[in-house]
């Protein structure tokens, strides 16, 4: 991969707001990362000076609570960014940011940013229409499987949301595969309960199970359950 294609970055919108120079500024200091599968990309509390968008794979935000329990906030696909708001604030990292699968980031320096925010209005806007996207998908998210629903709806609306967002791959199945443990940290429960639940919805029809992979075969049955 050569430079970074920062077209796929749909919570920035860069190719109509920056400048030709701006865009240069931007490109040139960016370079590729790959990243694998549970690696940690930047820690909760780290000073960022650089920013992050993933060009393929995907990623999970989380925070560890006083009794060093990991907490997952967030799922991450293609076109994604993560590090804007540590940028902006000048603070530490709100979460740490790990790859879920082999992922390849483009990491751009955070000075071309700054200077855009400061001299281009156009691109102020599209931060904050970033930010604003963020707080949509956190609210479809409690919706679907953060509510105070029993876990068996919670998990119904996990699937829809892991297919709304990642779609399907080659195979047919969820085009992301998420540990049955990450998965329980999501909706609250236990990896075993899930576990159950999985299979309880193999049994019934709605997906099927290949180790990992999950392939919805009845999304009318999930969303039925909700």
């Amino acid at each position: 991969m050569s430079g970074c294609d920062f077209q796929i970055a749909e919570q920035l919108n860069f190719l109509k707001s920056m400048t030709d120079s701006e865009r240069s500024a931007l490109v040139n200091a960016s370079v590729p990362k790959f990243v694998r599968k549970g690696e940690v990309i930047f820690l909760e509390e780290e000073y960022l000076q650089r920013l992050f968008c993933i060009h393929e794979g995907a990623c999970k935000f989380s925070k560890v609570d006083e009794k060093g329990r990991e907490h997952i906030t967030r799922l991450l696909g293609k076109g994604e960014l993560m590090g804007r708001r540590s940028l902006i604030s000048k603070k530490g990292a709100m979460v740490t940011a790990t790859a879920i699968s082999d992922t390849m980031l483009c990491s751009v320096d955070k000075k071309p940013v700054l200077e855009c925010l400061k001299k281009n209005p156009n691109f102020c806007i599209d931060v904050l229409r970033g930010f604003v996207k963020d707080t949509e998908e956190d609210i479809k998210k409690k919706d679907l499987f953060e509510n105070h629903q029993i876990i068996k709806k919670r998990l119904a609306g996990l699937l829809i949301y892991l297919l709304e967002k990642f779609g399907i791959s080659e195979k047919g199945c969820l085009d992301i595969f998420l540990k049955r443990e990450d998965m329980a940290n999501l909706l609250g429960t236990s990896s075993e309960y899930v576990i159950t639940l999985l299979t309880k919805f193999k049994v019934d029809g709605l997906i099927a199970l290949n180790r990992r992979e999950i392939t919805i075969l009845d999304l009318k049955g999930l969303h039925k359950i909700l």
